[in-house]
């Protein structure tokens, strides 16, 4: 394979769904992590400053409290991976939640039976934090996608709950499938255990020290909390035994090697201030700073970030093994003096070195040790500021254009213009349904007037809105529920009164057809297709649903069958406001549609010459392929006559009459019927 190749493929790899919904959902634990930690951070420095002691209650109170999120770290993950999963797949982000940790606590044995008490088994189960949640979260997924179409059966409840219906196979079989297949992760769970494991007869101190660290950094890159797994997991009490002279292990891990945290981020802070002003990893670390004075490093892990990231893995992994290395080195030559001093793992470094060697011979080292690991880390840093970074490369091709002052304005100007947009946008929308909760959504009916036989042909439902102080509107606010994607539920709404209207009607002896207009998204809903076919049986030939053509420019295939579906059902689709789209031609011989509607802005342009020639050339068009036409906003009885020229066949617009309530449908029916229409 190609070194582009390979790039390519591992480029793809990790900007797959799946590696950033992983990293989203450790981005989400921040917050817990920084709960965690400050937890700890108080309870230490409280005994530090002889605030409390480990008698007291208090003390009780918050190591319990913060051994409790310790100990409930695998879950939260479980929990945040496959939520994250699920919903950046497409499906229920709740249900991918719920399953995780199920799985997790199940067949993880994060919770276990002993004599027939439940507790908990984070030591075996950590491992698995972040294993099953994937595999469970991307089995639901699949399972989902290959399941057969079983919408028709749960049309008759809402959209939601349907959803949550059809996903219960799926949720089942991918939890009882684990039964299968957990033996042999297992398996490989227990191999790699093994190969992990220290061996204390057989190594040094020095050796098993370094040998924990390498696999906590490992585990770390994975998202699994290396310090306590490996803890858990392991026999680590060789880490209060000399590792030189009378220097404890864990005190010359803590001191000369992590200084910074996991991954040595004090050097790594130090890289990114190098780095252009403004960077994202500038900005994380200092975000980060006042945790990773006191060796905190989760925010640095998972908001840089370092987990699951390859740029980043050599010097993560290099940073500490360098350090060991020279540490080791120094102080075995007697360069720097050490004592057996005790220091807690949180003390900033600088003061670490300085109490453990008594002097600054310790602080020199530690010195010398983060302006090393900076080294390391900052070409690293770059590289990824510059792959992540693209607004380093505008600001290069304007810094040598002699443009780069007035770009900066225009991209701050247009910034500050986006976000009064925003706001702008979501002020209206949110007055747009206060309003509609404040008022009430009424229908009220156009006649459509057939032109051979001069009788109403039918009427188009048009949506109003009566304030509360009964003035009447027409739906302004429809654009702004279209622009932000909300008009589902006026869609839901047209359709149920519309079924409630034509119950009136027949109750009357009176059966009109009505044409309903609906947001473009209605032809791609299954569910809502069966349900209109479903409610309206007892309304054969009377309902038309009326779609502007754009609705047909996604998913073509589904919206040619449910419009095959509803005709099958005696429901008739139209192309709504034809004329005012560009690819209403091309999809007009693909499509199963009989009836289009001419846009009224056609007819109103046909005052001048080029508009006149321009709908007649259309409307001949569309006559050759067999076309029912609707002449929209006809006002004029010039209008009028220039359409019935055409040979139009029906006619719709105020000539004829504004749109009426309900309730004077049937007198205007009555009075046209007796005297006929205007000549």
């Amino acid at each position: 394979m190609s070194y582009l190749r390979l790039k390519s493929v591992l480029k793809t790899v990790l900007n797959s769904k799946f590696l950033l919904s992983l990293r989203e959902a450790f981005i989400a634990l921040i917050p817990y992590f920084v709960c965690s930690a400050l937890a700890i951070f108080i309870l230490n420095s409280a005994l530090a400053f002889n605030i409390i002691t480990v008698k007291h209650p208090l003390y009780e109170n918050v190591f319990n409290a913060a051994s409790l999120i310790l100990v409930l770290f695998p879950v939260i993950v479980a929990i945040s991976i496959g939520f994250f999963i699920c919903k950046n797949y497409g499906l229920s982000g709740i249900v991918g939640a719920m399953l995780a940790l199920l799985c997790f606590s199940v067949h993880g044995q994060y919770i276990v039976i002993d004599q027939g008490a439940f507790s908990l088994n984070p030591s075996g189960a950590t491992p698995y934090a972040l294993i099953i949640p994937s595999i469970s979260s991307l089995l639901l997924i699949f399972l989902v996608k290959i399941q057969p179409n079983l919408t028709s059966y749960f049309h008759q409840v809402s959209r939601f709950l349907s959803e949550k219906l059809l996903i219960i196979l799926p949720f089942f079989i991918a939890f009882f499938s684990f039964y299968a297949f957990m033996p042999l992760l297992n398996l490989i769970g227990n191999e790699i255990a093994v190969l992990l494991t220290p061996n204390p007869d057989e190594l040094s101190i020095a050796q098993l020290t370094f040998q924990r660290m390498v696999a906590i950094h490992a585990l770390w890159f994975v998202g699994i909390h290396g310090d306590n797994t490996y803890n858990m997991l392991f026999d680590v009490q060789y880490l209060t035994q000399p590792i030189l002279a009378n220097l404890p292990a864990k005190t010359f891990y803590d001191t000369f090697v992590l200084m910074g945290g996991t991954g040595c981020f004090a050097g790594l802070i130090i890289a990114a201030f190098f780095l252009k002003r403004g960077s994202h990893e500038q900005n994380i670390v200092k975000l980060s700073l006042p945790f990773t004075v006191f060796n905190f490093c989760e925010i640095i892990l998972f908001a840089l970030p370092i987990f699951l990231n390859p740029v980043m893995l050599l010097p993560f992994l290099l940073a500490p093994m360098v350090n060991f290395i020279i540490s080791y080195i120094v102080i075995s030559a007697d360069w720097v003096t050490v004592s057996d001093v005790q220091i807690s793992w949180m003390l900033p470094t600088l003061f670490s070195g300085y109490q453990v060697s008594n002097g600054f011979s310790g602080v020199i080292l530690q010195c010398c040790l983060i302006l090393l690991n900076a080294l390391i880390y900052y070409p690293f840093l770059k590289k990824q500021s510059e792959q992540f970074q693209f607004i380093n490369a505008v600001s290069k091709l304007s810094d040598s254009l002699n443009i780069a002052e007035q770009l900066r304005q225009s991209s701050e100007k247009d910034f500050l213009s986006h976000r009064q947009d925003i706001e702008k946008s979501n002020k209206a929308l949110q007055h747009a349904l206060l309003e509609i909760s404040n008022g009430k959504l009424l229908l009220f009916y156009q006649p459509q007037i057939c032109q051979k036989t001069n009788e109403i042909r039918g009427f188009e439902a048009l949506l109003r809105l009566q304030k509360p102080d009964s003035t009447i509107t027409g739906p302004h606010f429809l654009d702004t529920l279209i622009k932000h994607d909300r008009t589902d539920i006026i869609d839901t709404w047209v359709i149920e009164q519309v079924q409630r209207d034509l119950n009136y009607f027949a109750k009357r002896s009176y059966r009109p057809i009505i044409s309903i207009n609906v947001n473009p998204k209605v032809l791609c809903d299954n569910i809502l297709i069966t349900h209109m076919c479903e409610n309206f049986k007892l309304f054969p030939n009377q309902l038309k649903i009326e779609v502007v053509e754009s609705a047909y420019l996604k998913d073509k295939l589904t919206v040619i069958s449910n419009i095959k579906k509803l005709k099958n059902n005696n429901i008739k689709t139209v192309i709504d406001d034809f004329g005012t789209g560009y690819s209403s031609l091309s999809m007009l011989a693909d499509l199963p549609i009989d009836i289009i509607k001419l846009d009224k802005s056609m007819l109103d342009k046909a005052q001048t010459q080029t508009g006149e020639d321009f709908y007649t050339y259309v409307v001949a068009l569309l006559h050759k392929m067999n076309k029912q036409l609707v002449a929209e906003g006809v006002e004029t009885e010039k209008q009028l006559k220039f359409v019935r020229a055409l040979q139009i066949e029906t006619v719709q617009g105020w000539y004829y009459q504004k749109a009426l309530p309900k309730d004077k449908v049937l007198k205007y029916v009555k009075d046209f019927n007796a005297k006929g229409s205007p000549s």
